[in-house]
């Protein structure tokens, strides 16, 4: 059922970054679905399908580009869960550096290069996400979660849409933040 947001064929290829001729493939191969044309003619795509695809493509470019760091960067202005999300993840085997202002997360990502970035949207001075945006100017592929006691969904699809890797919760749950770091680093 669609939101009632619908892509052209040209916007499905940019948000997904990939060429019309590779488009009408996947269309034909049912991997993604023509909901309608417009009044031209042109064909219109559900929003939702293009963004689980967007989502699938990422998954799948992060499986296939080889080995990476095992170093976790945590951002979070509250010391209490930097501390247990540490802990945990250092008991898992990742290693794992902290941050709890927007600068020294962009500092510390630059010279660290980690593999995975948790962020808070909430931090003191600077929102989470202006500091995602500056960690994706500053690297492009970078794989950001977002971490967030408030869930405001609008928020979150917009940085989702603008390449964050996926959110969690507060109270983040062990397990599903284990399985967030495996997915994306593999098992420790």
């Amino acid at each position: 059922m669609s939101d009632g947001k619908f892509y052209s064929s040209k916007e499905v290829c940019e948000q997904l970054q990939i060429s019309k001729s590779t488009l009408f493939k996947w269309e034909r191969e049912g991997l993604i679905t023509k909901v309608r044309r417009d009044w031209r003619g042109w064909r219109l795509y559900d929003a939702r399908n293009v963004e689980e695809i967007k989502v699938n493509i990422e998954k799948q470019r992060l499986a296939e580009s080889g080995p990476r760091s095992r170093t976790v960067l945590v951002v979070d202005d509250d010391t209490m869960i930097l501390q247990v999300m540490s802990d945990l993840l250092q008991a898992a085997g990742y290693e794992v550096v902290t941050a709890t202002t927007g600068e020294e997360a962009v500092r510390t990502h630059t010279e660290k290069a980690p593999a995975l970035t948790f962020l808070d949207v909430k931090l003191r001075g600077k929102s989470g996400i202006d500091v995602f945006r500056e960690i994706r100017t500053v690297d492009p592929q970078a794989v950001v979660v977002i971490l967030t006691g408030y869930p405001k969904i609008e928020d979150t699809v917009q940085v989702i849409k603008e390449g964050a890797y996926n959110y969690l919760t507060k109270p983040i749950k062990t397990e599903e933040l284990l399985a967030m770091v495996e997915e994306v680093l593999g098992p420790s």
